[in-house]
């Protein structure tokens, strides 16, 4: 299901109007869509390994900031509890993140339950985590809200949703590895980093390779009267196991 204007609320009430923004020219809603989902991700990926209240900043102003930022006119006053002067040593931070992450992950095995039908969305919307944009060719889509009062755990899970309402059709393979909690686009079939034996196709980083072709070869694209290359570098083709 494509976004509408129906799904955003703006039939069923004047002041919902107000939950749709307009982006500003040259952004489309899938430029918002592809920095949720990498800010999403890489808090998901990362938040565990070794991050600290300098990296969580830098999350927070950083990637998160550039995703929430086509829904800054509809943002509350006040300061994000996570930037309010206060002293927070680092276990307590690494404490918060590693809650957060296991929140999200939680949440994230149960992204087959989602819908995107309009109940869906308007909830999601009066929930206060995302809301409608649109942009110059009138596509619609959703971006999260960056309130002052969200846990972190919120403000990671509303990037989740703001992509997945916006594109619904990607989280039909999505899944999350049982082995190493990572997410995944693929249906868990394979992916980076995951070292734990299993009997699932796993991606392994590609080492290019030196392939010396015979000397009467001929590529299509060369003259008659230039010299054919005898060797060549590729990458090594991915086998499924299992």
């Amino acid at each position: 299901m494509r976004p509408t204007y129906s799904s955003l609320g703006r039939e069923s009430s004047s002041s919902n109007d107000s939950r749709l923004c307009a982006l500003i020219p040259g952004i489309r809603v899938s430029d918002v869509a592809d920095a949720c989902r990498s800010a999403a991700l890489g808090f998901a990926w990362s938040a565990h390994h070794g991050w600290g209240r300098r990296e969580l900043a830098r999350w927070l102003v950083g990637p998160y900031a550039q995703a929430a930022a086509s829904t800054r006119s509809l943002r509350s006053s006040g300061l994000r509890r996570a930037v309010i002067h206060r002293p927070l040593d680092e276990a307590t931070v690494e404490d918060l993140l590693t809650s957060a992450r296991a929140e999200i992950i939680d949440m994230l095995r149960s992204v087959w339950s989602w819908t995107d039908d309009s109940a869906f969305t308007r909830a999601r919307i009066d929930e206060g985590i995302v809301a409608g944009i649109v942009d110059e060719t009138s596509e619609l889509g959703f971006a999260p809200v960056d309130n002052p009062n969200m846990r972190l755990v919120e403000r990671v899970r509303s990037l989740f949703v703001a992509d997945y309402l916006t594109r619904p059709v990607d989280y039909a393979a999505f899944a999350v590895c049982d082995d190493c909690d990572g997410a995944t686009f693929d249906g868990g079939l394979y992916h980076v980093e995951c070292t734990r034996p299993r009997p699932r196709t796993v991606l392994r980083r590609r080492v290019p390779r030196e392939v010396v072709l015979p000397a009467d070869f001929a590529h299509p694209d060369l003259d008659d009267d230039e010299e054919s290359p005898h060797a060549v570098t590729v990458a090594p083709l991915r086998h499924r196991v299992g």
